[in-house]
């Protein structure tokens, strides 16, 4: 008779049974740290994008502060529409604060270059330290798209534009453009 050396049969089925559940669970654990790795890959890619998206939503906001000021800053300095009848012809009208209004039939691209740069210049200066001649000549140049000489000054026509900017108190002190 052959005997066999093993005792019990039934454990040799629970080994079998275990090998197999153990490999069952080594494969479903590696099939779910693939998962766990495209799922992190994902991840990341949407997190970049939240960025990205945030980055955008900041530099819109950015963007809608700046043209914002930007058109408050040119409804401040648009011409108001004369009502009051003037038939056409300019008016001008002293106001508070030494400004004036003033009522022309038409506006230029040049008028009103020459109104931003008088603004820019001459609303709120020093007057211990009036803006230089020359300094309100080159804004003239760069807002009129003109070319300075060849030697470095301002355009002819930008100096005389600034000669005739300047207010008439500062001209009076200091003799110039008589």
């Amino acid at each position: 008779m052959c005997e066999s050396n093993e005792k019990n049969p039934s454990q040799t089925l629970d080994n079998a049974d275990a090998q197999y559940e153990l490999e069952h669970w080594q494969g479903r654990a590696k099939e779910l740290q693939a998962l766990i790795g495209r799922l992190t890959v994902r991840l990341r890619g949407r997190d970049r994008r939240i960025q990205l998206l945030e980055l955008a939503i900041a530099r819109t906001a950015v963007m809608h502060h700046v043209w914002t000021s930007h058109l408050e800053r040119r409804l401040e300095r648009a011409p108001t529409a004369d009502v009051g009848g003037s038939a056409g012809r300019p008016f001008v009208a002293p106001t508070r604060e030494n400004r004036a209004v003033v009522h022309l039939p038409h506006l230029t691209r040049t008028l009103e270059a020459l109104f931003d740069v008088m603004r820019e210049h001459w609303s709120e200066w020093d007057p211990e330290h009036p803006p230089k001649s020359s300094t309100v000549a080159r804004a003239i140049d760069e807002k009129l798209g003109l070319k300075g000489q060849a030697n470095g000054e301002a355009s002819r026509s930008a100096q005389t534009f600034a000669a005739a900017l300047r207010p008439d108190s500062i001209n009076e002190t200091d003799g110039r453009h008589r």
